[in-house]
């Protein structure tokens, strides 16, 4: 099939429209809606991802001009490269949020979570590099069950037999993985929000709308798992110069900023999260 035969069975597909056109000026159209009412009504939380975003590429930029490959252990490089993976996910879980894609920025912040708890994890050795990639593994079932087994013994660790980690903290981990689980799996959350809003006998609607109910649920979720993983730049420490003491000024305005919010100061939720971050991703020595 030639370029133009290509071209015209797309046409046929997107009903004789120009393609792209139309269907990148309806989906833009709903997304700069709710960006502007977001922009009204969370403007804290947006500028705080924003500031975040800012300080967590300058430290990657800081890290990369202090190492090398071959000046650094296997799991010094990985914890480098899981926040550059780490980074585009962030970003990209703040622009689905920020334009009303509630549900799919809770998917990845569940992801940031994850990775987050795996840096805690070997930073503290709790497991071994080789261990969470499921290394020795013959074959790829093998290899899952192996990574399966190391992120059960993450949680046991690090949340659940954690005697450090108080009551309020579990259950704000619970609460958090409960939301999570429910927007990643089958897209239940969503499914949810759609069959009451039919029971209510109000539109559905396949583009992006704003909801204030929800958009507290994304940001709360979201700055949730973005303060966990930013509590693991420390660990790249072995790549932050001594004399760089701005940057861990910064560093202590940004736990300042996730601990009070945007001018709200802190409340219960905060207070048990607050206890997370100390008790499983403060660096240890």
């Amino acid at each position: 099939m030639t370029k133009d035969e290509y071209g015209d069975l797309l046409a046929e597909i997107g009903g004789g429209n120009q393609i792209g056109i139309a269907s990148r000026r309806e989906r833009n159209a709903a997304e700069q809606r709710v960006l502007a009412e977001h922009d009204t009504k969370f403007w804290g939380l947006l500028c705080l991802g924003d500031a975040v975003h800012e300080f967590y590429r300058d430290t990657l930029d800081v890290v990369s001009q202090q190492i090398s490959r071959s000046s650094i252990t296997n799991a010094q490089f990985a914890m480098v490269n899981w926040h550059i993976v780490s980074f585009g996910r962030f970003a990209a879980a703040f622009h689905l949020m920020a334009h009303g894609y509630y549900f799919e920025a809770i998917t990845l912040a569940r992801d940031l979570w994850e990775v987050a708890l795996s840096l805690a994890a070997v930073r503290r050795g709790v497991v071994t590099l080789d261990e969470l990639v499921g290394a020795g593994a013959s074959t790829r079932r093998e290899m899952e069950e192996l990574s399966r087994k190391a992120d059960t013994k993450i949680r046991r660790t690090l949340i659940w037999e954690n005697t450090r980690l108080g009551e309020e903290g579990r259950e704000a981990v619970e609460t958090f993985l409960g939301i999570a689980n429910l927007a990643t799996h089958k897209s239940k959350l969503h499914l949810t929000l759609n069959f009451s809003n039919i029971i209510k006998q109000r539109p559905v609607s396949i583009f992006p709308q704003f909801d204030l109910e929800r958009a507290g649920a994304a940001h709360n979720m979201l700055s949730l798992a973005s303060w966990s993983l930013v509590s693991t730049l420390p660990y790249l420490d072995f790549a932050l110069p001594s004399s760089a003491r701005g940057w861990h000024d910064r560093y202590a305005k940004i736990q300042l900023a996730f601990r009070e919010g945007p001018g709200k100061g802190p409340n219960a939720a905060v207070k048990a999260w607050s206890e997370v971050i100390e008790r499983v991703f403060v660096p240890t020595q």
